[in-house]
């Protein structure tokens, strides 16, 4: 009995040492910043952000301003992130994190800014290049009531 339970503590040390020297990509954290770029000063935008397991409650964002939380990746790679936004009287969800696809794109942190007319992601390569991705408010509702549904 004493012989097979260290062993496994034995075992147990062996793994966490080994966890730690090796870096698990697919259980990285990334960090989400949404920044309110709006073309009116004025503008609030209001953010609800959710997983399928998790809501981060609402935040109102001044014109300017920049609302900033951090997801784990999953081991299965299911990470999903959404954010219910609203302003002048217009309300869209939208994805603002999909471990499946944004993984390998954000590298660590997602920059959203969100203009009246779209959602623009900034992401910079290896070699510290920037890029800007743009997207329709719309564009994810479908994918975000399926995985919600499944």
């Amino acid at each position: 009995m004493c012989t097979i339970t260290l062993k496994y503590l034995l075992i147990i040390a062996l793994l966490a040492n080994f966890s730690e020297a090796f870096h698990w990509p697919s259980r990285s954290k990334v960090n989400i910043s949404i920044t309110n770029t709006f073309y009116h000063p004025n503008t609030n935008l209001t953010v609800n952000c959710k997983s399928k397991h998790k809501d981060l409650n609402i935040h109102v964002i001044p014109n300017g301003e920049t609302y900033e939380f951090t997801v784990k990746n999953r081991i299965w790679g299911s990470t999903f992130y959404y954010c219910r936004f609203s302003f002048d009287d217009k309300s869209y969800n939208f994805k603002v994190y999909n471990q499946k696809t944004d993984k390998g794109l954000c590298l660590g942190h997602c920059r959203w800014e969100m203009t009246e007319e779209y959602p623009f992601l900034i992401t910079y390569n290896d070699r510290g290049e920037r890029y800007g991705h743009f997207f329709y408010w719309d564009e994810f509702e479908s994918d975000i009531r399926r995985i919600l549904n499944s």
